[in-house]
């Protein structure tokens, strides 16, 4: 079936990431990434996109813009939701204050494991993030590894009281705010690809995120202490434009479900390689890794606490909690 997007000549919606390609006849999908080309989560998606293209026999083209080309971000998400550009690679901390589930998945120390984060995203409560990005003008195409979260800095953390008075960069997100509040720090939002700059500038004394971005990004060269804290397991999120997907043939929906699924499988063994490729190469940097047991955790997840009791704002979200923290 020819695609509904195809036309005989060239448009460009809003800001030209999403257009018909007049001569292959081809719905042209842009995808947006703060990281770069030979990050892992770029490359999940280019694969997706080969087998989007494989499975509709050209009659859809994905292109992914890594190096945040489009913006940050929050623009990411602005143009899906108005339908501008059609898929966003964010993390699902992104979302929050979009998506009440979102806040309650970015809470601190919340998940225990990877495996445990899986399998509630597979439960209820994963159904309910699909349902309120759905409402919120997302499709939720699927999750990507991002690994446990991080704090990487321009000196050693081992304590509550080594946070104080230091400006750290996080997400976009109330909930990363009142963390970095409740431990004594002062949070700056910036684009991740900006990060670098304000290192040198000092700007910033610390950021968050995992391994493999710390050191993708170089990150590591300008903060060489990695406290392991693990204070947030978050996955990232690839998300498609609900006005785009509602136009879409039901069988160009299925072969993006497909594609998504199969490339969930791809991604699980190439962020296991690059987070043991990262954390070689951080060693080797002469990166100073402060192990999650070296750190003096009591006072810092006390501080955690009250970030819970700020947005779990009622007996429905605690029960949701609840069955997170206990699901085996």
């Amino acid at each position: 079936m020819r695609s509904v997007f195809a036309c005989s000549r060239t448009v460009l919606f809003g800001l030209g990431v999403f257009c018909c390609a007049a001569s292959q006849g081809a719905t042209v999908l842009v995808s947006s990434d703060q990281q770069n080309a030979n990050h892992p989560v770029v490359r999940t998606v280019e694969y997706f996109g080969q087998l989007v293209a494989q499975r509709s026999k050209g009659e859809l083209s994905v292109v992914v813009k890594p190096d945040g080309a489009l913006g940050g971000e929050q623009d990411a998400l602005r143009h899906v939701v108005e339908g501008s550009q059609a898929f966003a690679r964010v993390s699902l901390g992104s979302f929050a204050g979009k998506a009440p589930a979102a806040d309650l998945a970015s809470l601190p120390y919340l998940f225990r494991s990877s495996d445990h984060m899986w399998k509630v995203l597979k439960g209820p409560f994963g159904q309910r993030l699909d349902d309120e990005l759905l409402r919120a003008g997302y499709v939720r195409i699927m999750y990507l590894d991002s690994g446990a979260r991080d704090f990487y800095c321009k000196k050693a953390l081992r304590s509550r009281d080594d946070f104080a008075g230091l400006r750290i960069r996080i997400l976009q997100s109330k909930v990363f705010e009142a963390l970095i509040l409740n431990l004594g720090a002062t949070s700056v939002s910036i684009p991740f690809n900006k990060v670098a700059d304000a290192f040198r500038a000092g700007e910033i004394d610390c950021a968050e995120g995992g391994i493999v971005n710390y050191v993708g990004a170089d990150h590591h060269k300008l903060a060489p202490y990695l406290m392991q804290d693990e204070h947030m397991l978050m996955p990232d999120v690839l998300v498609m434009s609900k006005k785009i997907w509602d136009k879409l043939p039901s069988a160009q929906q299925d072969i993006l479900k497909q594609a998504a699924s199969e490339s969930t499988e791809y991604m699980g063994k190439l962020w296991k390689d690059q987070e043991a490729a990262a954390l070689v190469a951080a060693k080797k940097a002469g990166v100073t890794i402060i192990a999650h047991a070296q750190i003096s955790m009591t006072g810092i997840e006390a501080q955690a606490v009250k970030t819970y009791n700020a947005f779990i704002k009622d007996s429905n979200d605690l029960e949701t909690v609840m069955k997170i923290v206990t699901t085996k």
